[in-house]
């Protein structure tokens, strides 16, 4: 998934990868280890970056940012070697070459160059409270692992954030990222930071695209390509209605969007008769605003929580009855009724 780094806006999705995984080999441990990087799952995330290279031309304005388990020396070497910029959440125990110690060792060690509070919401057992981050930053030079491939080692960037004054030390905060990104000051460091807070859209991507949105998990399909073909339909239409969500809940600018910019002429005639049926339809198309909210409550949203946000839900619900609607009309229309 794509993000503008300034605006903090969905642009798109830029690449997905299928795969079924098979079970699990009889081989040893020592034996699957040794496999070439090209015959192992994680080499998705290599494949990614080399197809979307392929797409784009030059990644030099594209920031990969990935979670813990693309901490993958193969994978990290490759992006450095090829003069790619990532960010990537650490999460193996690495040894270090400059310092002369392993990562853990550097994390307890590394003396904080400022400090933020971040807001963490509330989570199953977990309560919303506000923590204070040290954050930290550095140069680092990652030696190659024994059974690693690639570069003899690495020089990257090491960013630590780490939560002070935790009460419960299981539920303390730690982030520990690798980057290629130059950092000379702690503005440089929080602004890459929070590019890797950014990461949790793809977990909201994932939500509207399998369980509260388009629902892809509930498909019943037999045949493995009539199900990969639905499956990529809706997930650019999880990214459709994510967008709308973001563009809608900018109130001001939302008010000055036509909502035709995402609505036939006749679909929000529709929608108005459906939500608005006392009032007369208006000649101009109403805003991208109101068709927003209206969606909504044909999907059964209330506002109980006076936040004025809208579910993927509620919203998916809404488009589905307003295509109902639609296609009903389209029906009459071609019955010729007098």
């Amino acid at each position: 998934m794509m993000m503008d780094a300034n605006t903090e806006q969905i642009i798109g999705l830029a690449n997905q990868h299928y795969w079924v995984r098979e079970g699990k080999s009889d081989n040893a441990k020592k034996q699957l280890h040794n496999r070439p990087i090209e015959e192992k799952e994680s080499f998705k995330w290599q494949k990614n970056i080399q197809e979307m290279l392929a797409r784009m031309g030059s990644l030099d304005n594209v920031l990969d940012v990935c979670d813990r388990e693309a901490d993958i020396y193969e994978y990290l070497s490759y992006q450095v070697s090829q003069g790619h910029r990532f960010i990537v959440r650490a999460k193996e125990n690495r040894l270090l070459n400059q310092p002369t110690n392993k990562l853990k060792e550097l994390i307890n060690t590394i003396e904080p160059q400022g400090h933020y509070t971040v807001q963490i919401m509330q989570k199953g057992g977990r309560k919303k409270r506000k923590a204070k981050i040290a954050i930290s930053y550095q140069n680092i030079r990652i030696k190659k692992p024994k059974r690693g491939g690639g570069e003899p080692e690495l020089n990257v960037n090491v960013i630590v954030c780490q939560e002070v004054d935790a009460n419960d030390s299981k539920e303390k905060l730690c982030w520990v990222l690798y980057t290629t990104e130059d950092i000379t000051t702690i503005d440089q460091a929080r602004q890459l930071v929070r590019y890797y807070e950014l990461r949790w859209r793809i977990e909201e991507f994932h939500k509207a695209w399998k369980t509260d949105g388009t629902q892809v998990e509930k498909l019943r399909v037999q045949s493995y390509n009539n199900l990969k073909r639905i499956a990529i339909i809706q997930a650019f239409i999880a990214i459709r209605l994510m967008q709308l969500q973001e563009l809608a809940q900018n109130k001001e600018v939302a008010k000055d969007i036509s909502c035709e910019t995402v609505l036939s002429k006749l679909s929000w005639k529709i929608l108005w008769k459906k939500t608005e049926s006392k009032a007369a339809i208006p000649v101009d198309p109403p805003s991208l605003y109101w068709a927003y909210y209206a969606i909504a409550k044909l999907g059964g949203w209330y506002d109980s929580k006076r936040t004025g946000r809208v579910g993927i839900k509620a919203m998916w619900a809404g488009w589905i009855k307003l295509m109902e609607l639609f296609e009903a009309v389209e029906i009459v229309k071609q019955l010729n009724l007098e």
